[in-house]
This record gives C-alpha cells, sequence and structure tokens, in this order.
C-alpha cells in the first residue's frame, strides 16, 4: 500500500491546524451520546438496571443532540461572523456551496442506502400472513413512511409530522433550516446591532422556543415538541452566544477578583445542570419543555471553559476523540442503520443475560460497527467532497 493511500485512510486521526482540539472532544461525545441513547432504547425492554439512576441517565442521552446544536450554531456562527468582521460582508454562495458539499453527499447516499434496505426488508414480507397487531403497524407505518421519502428528501421531517424513512433527519431539518436563513438575518441585520440589542435578540428566541414547547406541551406530554424546528433551534442560539462569550469576553483577559472561585462555582453549576437533567424521565412533560434550555446553558458554559480551563481543555482535547469526531456526521446518519443490522447478533446475548452487563456488550459492539462501517463511508463518500470544500474555500481557525 502506498504511503499516499495510507495517510488518507489514517486521515480521520490527523490533528488539523484549523481545528480547536477541545471541540472535537465535544463533538465526540455527542455523537457516543447519541448511539448509546439508541441502543438503550432498543434493549431496555429487555434490560433494566438496578439503580433508576443509571436508567434514567441512559434514557436521557438523547441530549447529546443538543450539544450538536451547540457546537453547530459556535461554529458556523463565528466563521460568519470572523468573515464579516474581516471583509464587511458575507459570501452568500461560498456559505451554501460549503453547507452543501458538508452535507448532502453523506446524507443523500445514506437515505438512499436506508430506503434501498428498508423496501427490500418490506418485500420479504406478507403482510396478509401476519397476525400480531403491533407488526402490522410496524409495517405500515414502513410502507408510509417509503411513500414519503420526499420528506427526507426535501428536509421537512422537522415541520411535516408523518412517517418518514429516515426517523433522525429532523436534527438535521432544523439545521439546515436555520442555516438557510442566518447568513441573511446576520448580514442584513444581526451583525449591524450592537451587543445589547443582540442579547435582546437572544432572549427574545430563547423565550420563543421555551414558550412554543411549553404551548405544546405541558401539562401533557407531546413529543411533537421534541422534533419541531420552531421548537428545538434555541440550542443553536445558545451555540452562537456562546461564540459571542469566546470571542469578546475570553475568560483569561477578565478581569475578576478571586477568579478561580467563580470558574469553579460556574463549573459545578454547569455539571449540577447537566447531572439534574439526566435525572429526570425524558420523556415527561418537564424534560419535554425545560431540559433543551437547561441543558444548553449548562453544555454551553463547559463548552466555554473549554477553551480556557487547563483541566476541561485538556480532557476534550484528549487525541482518543479525535477519530470519533471527524466521523461525528457520518456515524449520526449510519448509527440508525447499523443498530438493526447487528442487531442478530446481540440481540440472543441481551437475551440470555438479561443484565446491564449485556447492555454494556451491546453499546461497545454498536459503537464499533458503527464507526467501523462510517470511517468507511467517510473515505468513499464524504471525504472527498470535504477536500474539496477545503480546497474551494480555504478553512481558519476561529479566533
Amino acid at each position: 500500500m502506498s504511503k499516499h493511500r495510507l495517510r488518507y485512510i489514517t486521515s480521520v486521526f490527523d490533528k488539523k491546524s484549523f481545528e480547536h482540539e477541545n471541540l472535537n472532544g465535544i463533538r465526540a461525545i455527542s455523537i457516543l451520546s447519541v448511539v448509546i441513547y439508541h441502543v438503550w432504547v432498543t434493549v431496555k425492554q429487555i434490560v433494566h438496571s438496578e439503580y433508576e439512576f443509571v436508567n434514567l441517565f441512559l434514557g436521557a442521552l438523547s441530549s447529546g443532540v443538543d450539544f450538536f446544536f451547540l457546537l453547530s450554531g459556535f461554529l458556523i456562527y463565528g466563521g460568519l461572523r470572523r468573515e464579516f468582521d474581516k471583509n464587511g460582508k458575507i459570501n452568500i454562495k461560498d456559505f451554501f456551496v460549503k453547507r452543501s458539499l458538508r452535507i448532502f453527499p453523506a446524507y443523500y447516499f445514506a437515505l438512499f442506502v436506508l430506503y434501498s434496505f428498508k423496501r427490500i426488508q418490506l418485500s420479504k414480507f406478507d403482510i396478509h400472513s401476519i397476525q400480531d397487531p403491533a407488526a402490522i403497524a410496524m409495517f405500515e407505518s414502513i410502507r408510509v413512511g417509503l411513500s414519503n421519502v420526499w420528506v427526507d428528501a426535501l428536509y421537512l421531517t422537522d415541520i411535516l409530522r408523518v412517517p418518514v424513512v429516515y426517523d433522525g433527519g429532523w436534527s438535521l431539518s432544523i439545521e439546515e433550516h436555520f442555516y438557510m436563513v442566518l447568513p441573511f438575518f446576520c448580514v442584513l441585520f444581526f451583525f449591524r446591532i450592537p451587543l445589547i440589542p443582540r442579547l435582546a435578540v437572544y432572549l427574545l428566541g430563547f423565550s420563543v422556543a421555551l414558550f412554543n414547547r411549553y404551548s405544546i406541551s405541558y401539562p401533557i406530554a407531546n413529543l411533537d415538541a421534541v422534533y419541531q424546528l420552531y421548537c428545538r433551534f434555541d440550542s443553536i442560539l445558545f451555540g452562537m452566544l456562546v461564540y459571542e462569550m469566546y470571542h469578546l469576553f475570553p475568560w483569561e483577559t477578565l478581569h475578576l477578583r478571586f477568579k478561580l472561585f467563580w470558574s469553579a462555582l460556574l463549573l459545578v453549576l454547569s455539571f449540577s445542570l447537566i447531572l439534574w437533567m439526566h435525572q429526570i424521565d425524558s420523556s415527561s412533560a418537564f424534560a419535554i419543555v425545560f431540559r433543551p434550555t437547561i441543558v444548553s446553558v449548562g453544555f454551553g458554559s463547559l463548552m466555554y471553559f473549554s477553551f480556557f480551563i487547563k483541566p476541561i481543555k485538556r480532557f476534550f482535547s484528549w487525541s482518543f476523540f479525535r477519530p470519533f469526531a471527524r466521523l461525528g456526521y457520518t456515524a449520526y446518519l449510519w448509527h440508525i442503520i447499523v443498530i438493526p443490522v447487528v442487531a442478530t447478533k446481540v440481540t440472543p446475548i441481551v437475551l440470555k443475560n438479561q443484565n446491564m452487563l449485556s447492555a454494556v456488550y451491546a453499546f461497545i459492539y454498536v459503537i464499533f460497527f458503527t464507526f467501523l462501517t462510517s470511517w468507511v463511508v467517510y473515505l468513499i463518500i464524504e471525504l472527498p467532497f470535504l477536500r474539496m470544500k477545503e480546497k474551494l474555500v480555504h478553512p481558519i481557525k476561529i479566533q
């Protein structure tokens, strides 16, 4: 094997000059949380920990999506802000070309594979020979979802609540719709107003999203508040606000008395908020309405301090996280495909040993095959387009 080919294959381990290593840790933890959450949703009917805090914690790891939203808001907004400060304008065309090359090839390939897989799966069963009502409902949902593939293809899963092919597409749709508007909003208005009015806009955005979730899902829990654009965009806004704080008020430049005390207090508060939100029933009305806001505050503070507090920065910058971060987007797309495929190997073990050790085995097994699959797909589908993007628009480290 030539050195060039070997370097291409092992590029997921490479450190890049324009990256903040601490953000790789955040991205890696986000995707690992989401994968573990979806495995837990699959096995929790069989396996149940005797410790309720473990069940609650694993059931709340969907919060990894909020961490993704925060990171996305930080990076995308930071890039726009930096470009505007440097040039006095934003190249809208370049922005959408970069987004398209980053997002579309991997997404549409995964959607094509999942559509084909479900279509083949459906063709193997005669629905008239099935007696179980739950099985009939499941196959009917798959059939309707296949007919609604256009909803997936047009990124409408955060607006139209119908059965679809790719059940995890709602979060990607929220991001796509948000970023269709963001560059225009920034260049025409947001970047032209001072900080205090910007903070007022942030507060308004947080309040609108929170009010929307409350009106839909309180006091009776309604999962529509989890998946709709107008209910979940506030985590992206929190990511933008974290960038404002990082860029305008770096911790190392702030002149505060008892600075060490304040940093420790804020970190303890952040961890407390995060742990609290992972110890409530994620399907409750309270969690649906308030958890996105509270975990965004906790995660956002943690993200901010990961740039400045050495122990936090060192942990998130651990090189172990780098390949998981590099494959994060591909893994998010593919873990939903991998889980049912590897279930034939994992399920018998979980059924035989109905304990948390078998659940941990399932976590590790799915994580391994998710990232192995993602590595191959990344090299074949995603990386060529990423390199094309970098040639067109050279990335610069966020300052």
